[in-house]
């Protein structure tokens, strides 16, 4: 929670214009924090903050003001829901507001339809500025999508929402990979062939090449499994 100086007017009431410009500021703040943390492009927003009537007949805070979320909403984009709270004086109280927040900037979407399981490329790919007023989320760089996969049809000039994305396949069906088996601290490597696709960690079939051997292996790293014999 962020603290705030005292707001007051001259009749010892809390000041409702002052605290609505106080409460922009912060939720200004939290988006920007997030911003820097995301490596957003140049942005605008725009911020309406609602407080109920019972503002004006809220005391005075006059020692610190604070300011908590009072959502799940990690995007600080769309309808959100704060708590302020004065903690101490003479009557603490809490006071629930909402902000609708928009925001502009470039995000990434598709330059074409793209089908269900298709690998994205930098060609699928382009940045267009929107406004967004809702918590959808989004890529503002192609290098945070290129190489994943589609889990459904994306439309022209859709937004890329990289939750519904696969996680980018470290290996391949079809593909050449090196099967890697441990045993007592002795290591042996050899070649495969993955008979699936798979992520870090995940569990895939692998025919050992020059066996002809299926065996289950776990994916470590790009081209690379490892079991345990």
């Amino acid at each position: 929670m962020l603290p705030s100086v005292a707001l007051a007017d001259s009749g010892n009431k809390q000041n409702a214009s002052e605290l609505v410009a106080w409460t922009q500021a912060q939720i200004a703040q939290e988006i920007a924090s997030y911003a820097a943390r995301q490596q957003w492009p140049d942005y605008d927003t725009e911020i309406s903050i609602s407080v109920p009537a019972s503002v004006d007949h809220l005391p005075a805070c006059d020692t610190e003001l604070y300011i908590s979320a009072a959502d799940q909403q990690s995007l600080p984009v769309g309808y959100l829901r704060r708590q302020l709270e004065c903690q101490s004086g003479a009557q603490p109280w809490k006071l629930n507001i909402t902000a609708q927040v928009s925001l502009r900037l470039p995000v990434i979407v598709s330059a074409t339809h793209i089908r269900r399981d298709t690998r994205l490329t930098a060609a699928m790919l382009k940045s267009q500025v929107l406004t967004l007023t809702r918590d959808e989320a989004f890529a503002t760089h192609p290098e945070q999508l290129i190489g994943q996969r589609t889990l459904r049809r994306v439309r022209s000039g859709q937004i890329i929402n990289p939750l519904q994305l696969q996680p980018l396949w470290l290996v391949e069906e079809g593909n050449t990979v090196i099967i890697v088996a441990s045993k007592n601290g002795l290591e042996a490597s050899m070649k495969g062939e993955a008979l699936q696709n798979g992520v870090k960690g995940e569990q895939v079939s692998v025919r050992n090449i020059s066996s002809g051997k299926v065996i289950q292996a776990v994916v470590v790293e790009r081209g690379k499994v490892e079991t345990i014999f």
